[in-house]
């Protein structure tokens, strides 16, 4: 007699890529328990032995810190190069990439301070300072002009300190996770790259930058998923975290087009958090509410998306903004803050309910008008006919 195992789990459902089983859990919890371990005996050595004062000191800081970085790397090899044990090497891949470009980084800040004297240099650059409305091409030129270069495209080597590990990461174990890092370590370089070389444009254009950001973020993500349509193979895994990172920088983007435009003005430059979307709705005016609306929209678009691609983290970002804004129109009625509350929560946690439970009826509806095989159905999933 064969037994026949089954499964609840269907690949429409949007399978969790950083969890294979109860065992990764039992495992991570080792290694939680080891690192933190492993930090409290820093501690510990740095009280008990004499390093000396200043840099001795200092550099048996980072000496320490960069064993568990190796230590965090030997691991790695054994539970996910070998064992492919993905939540574990997830905590891994997040120490060995903080403990690495934090060593990194601070050697690197070192040598701004003492070896190129940044402190000097920032000092006199003082005098080319902008204030008031004397931001312009040539007063930013001007500043740029009397700008170190080594000051002027710090940040970019601060970016690439925090790509290079996790490009290291990926190349040697291939985690999904680590990927979607190096996605958006990828796209910030980017951007660092354009705030260096070209400033007074990323400051002028902040708003449009951001969506362009973004919206490299979101392709990537449907491109990985387009070359692993069944959600099978660590492609999709990989999709699932630029998507995890997209999502968010995406929404936060779209609304801040949508509230300051493609470029900002000059009481914009000068007052930067007018052009953000929370601050926006906070205001106690009629204008809120318009705001709140255009969010509600914005998210409403969201959603399709999510559900034409079969991916759901666009509508969870959206979440808070969702229910902040529902909050601020339900306030324009002269409702209380408990049934302000009390009617957000239920409108907002009845709207998921029914996308949870109606998702795949939902998607069916929305993807009638395409393909079911070809290129576009690797983009948009169809819904299985056995799905419910």
């Amino acid at each position: 007699m064969s037994t026949t195992t089954t499964s609840n789990a269907r690949p429409q459902d949007e399978m969790l890529p950083f969890l294979n089983n109860f065992h990764d859990i039992f495992t991570t919890i080792g290694v939680v328990i080891l690192l933190v371990g492993m930090n409290m005996g820093i501690a510990q050595v740095l009280d008990t032995y004499d390093f000396g004062e200043g840099q001795s000191l200092v550099y048996a800081r980072l000496g320490l810190f960069a064993g568990v970085a190796l230590v965090a790397w030997l691991l790695s090899a054994l539970l996910v190069g070998r064992q492919r044990r993905i939540l574990p090497g997830i905590v891994l891949a997040a120490t060995f990439g903080i403990t690495t470009s934090g060593v990194l980084g601070w050697l690197y800040t070192d040598y701004l301070i003492n070896g190129v004297g940044i402190a000097q240099l920032m000092q006199e650059g003082g005098e080319f300072q902008i204030s008031g409305d004397q931001f312009s091409f040539a007063a930013v030129s001007a500043v740029i002009e009397n700008l170190n270069p080594v000051v002027r495209f710090a940040p970019i080597v601060y970016a690439m300190i925090g790509l290079l590990p996790m490009v290291a990461y990926y190349l040697a174990f291939r985690l999904p996770f680590t990927g979607g890092l190096v996605g958006a370590g990828l796209v910030f370089t980017a951007a660092m790259v354009i705030v260096a070389v070209f400033p007074y444009y990323a400051i002028l254009y902040l708003p449009g930058l951001l969506l362009l950001a973004a919206t490299t973020l979101l392709v990537a993500g449907i491109l990985f998923d387009a070359r692993d349509p069944q959600r099978q193979t660590r492609l999709s895994g990989t999709a699932f975290w630029l998507h995890f990172f997209a999502a968010p920088a995406m929404l936060f983007a779209v609304l801040t087009v949508t509230q300051a435009g493609f470029s900002l003005d000059m009481v914009e430059v000068m007052n930067p958090q007018q052009i953000f979307i929370f601050s926006a709705m906070s205001e106690d005016n009629v204008s809120s509410a318009t705001v709140a609306a255009t969010a509600l929209t914005v998210i409403g678009i969201f959603a399709i998306i999510s559900l034409l691609i079969n991916r759901r983290a666009l509508i969870v970002s959206g979440l808070l903004t969702a229910g902040v804004s529902i909050s601020v129109i339900v306030n324009e009625s002269g409702m209380g803050e408990g049934a302000t509350i009390a009617v957000t929560m239920l409108v907002l946690g009845g709207i998921v309910v029914v996308l949870g439970a109606a998702w795949n009826p939902v998607r069916s509806i929305l993807l009638a008008p395409f393909p079911s095989e070809g290129p576009l159905a690797r983009i948009f999933p169809p819904v299985s006919h056995n799905e419910g």
